[in-house]
């Protein structure tokens, strides 16, 4: 089994369309478990109409509320992915595809974006998907929090999340995880994502936002660069 697990907070202009494409997915044998943190614009509604589980959790964070979401599960898969996302039909049979495998312990892809824009697309390309590729030739780990599936066994022998990185928990956690086994990045296993956080924020802010997170926890080791306020 699958358990795919999704953190939200007042998602309810998009959570249809995540909702809507896992119902479609060709493989069967999974559960979507939703870790609220206190919705109050119709999110949890919406889930409960495509029959997924919902998990209050009163904490607000991302990490909080993916290791929560693992804890609660039932699968020996665990997916972590966002509820402004969708998804091909056959995303969960490649997925799990790779973990018969028993070496594997994670497996992550790119995202792409949901406006069809040039430069949406270049963009998403290169961060997501070619510089995911070119660090893994140095044993770097480049994962998206919103396409990010672990064993269950290495995720909770390894700690999970770290619940105190605000930023890049999502990325740290599989460079940590490899220690276990076999990561996988399949280019092919493609997730589509809103771009409103870039549209709000800006391109170039939100990558120099990143580049102090990378510098801040993997030379300071400290990982305290605030998180998007979105998921706050």
């Amino acid at each position: 089994m699958i358990s795919v697990i999704i953190p939200t907070l007042n998602e309810g202009k998009v959570i249809s369309r995540c909702m809507k494409s896992l119902s479609k997915q060709t493989f069967k044998d999974f559960e979507i478990l939703v870790v609220d943190s206190g919705s109050t614009d119709g999110t949890l509604g919406i889930v409960k109409k495509y029959k997924g589980r919902v998990i209050y959790e009163p904490r607000r964070g991302v990490p909080l509320a993916r290791n929560r979401g693992v804890r609660e599960s039932k699968g020996d898969i665990v997916v972590h992915t966002d509820g402004d996302s969708s998804y091909s039909p056959d995303w969960l049979v490649k997925i799990a595809k790779h973990f018969e495998d028993r070496d594997v312990v994670a497996v992550g892809g790119p995202i792409a974006p949901a406006e069809n824009k040039l430069k949406h697309r270049l963009i998403f390309k290169v961060t997501t998907d070619y510089f995911a590729r070119f660090a893994k030739l140095f044993g770097f780990v480049v994962f998206q929090g919103s396409n990010s599936s672990f064993r269950r066994k290495a995720y909770l022998k390894s700690g999970g999340y770290n619940e105190k990185i605000r930023t890049l928990d999502d990325n740290e956690f599989p460079n940590r995880i490899k220690k276990l086994g076999k990561v996988v990045f399949d280019p092919s296993l493609v997730v589509v994502t809103s771009t409103r956080r870039f549209e709000k924020a800006g391109y170039a802010g939100e990558t120099l936002r990143y580049w102090k997170a990378y510098f801040d926890l993997y030379l300071l080791k400290k990982g305290t660069s605030d998180e998007h306020k979105f998921y706050k």
